[in-house]
């Protein structure tokens, strides 16, 4: 009596060819994913942002608003000659402390990741016409 044998090996080589473009769209898929995740906005402070009139064209950050996710950084970059802070809170309440630079000289950045979802404002302690906001969500 013939002994039969169950395994395929060229069954084995269809499954894992089969089984090929699927691993190749999962990865490519992850990639996306983990490139895009925690994302860092840059945010730049001019030099012209130590004159009041970059208030009147909300430039004294730039942007002045930018909207980013859960564990999304954010780097001020101080292109000016002049110190500056980025710290948290209103210029009529005050820094709130979720996040401050402290003195953050010219051509210095600050980072800060942001964990959880809102409106963050902040503001140059030292010109309080600087005013900026990070929507989190």
């Amino acid at each position: 009596m013939k002994k039969t044998d169950n395994s395929c090996p060229s069954c084995t080589k269809i499954s894992i060819w089969a089984f090929l473009p699927f691993l190749t769209i999962f990865l490519i898929v992850f990639m996306v994913t983990a490139t895009n995740a925690f994302a860092e906005t840059e945010v730049i402070i001019p030099n012209e942002a130590s004159d009041i009139s970059c208030a009147e064209s909300d430039s004294c950050f730039s942007p002045s608003e930018v909207a980013l996710g859960i564990g999304d950084s954010v780097t001020w970059h101080n292109d000016s000659t002049t110190p500056h802070t980025v710290t948290s809170g209103n210029t009529e309440d005050g820094p709130d402390g979720v996040f401050d630079s402290s003195l953050l000289m010219g051509g210095n950045t600050f980072s800060h990741t942001f964990t959880k979802a809102g409106d963050y404002q902040y503001f140059c302690s030292i010109h309080p016409w600087m005013t900026g906001t990070v929507i989190v969500v």
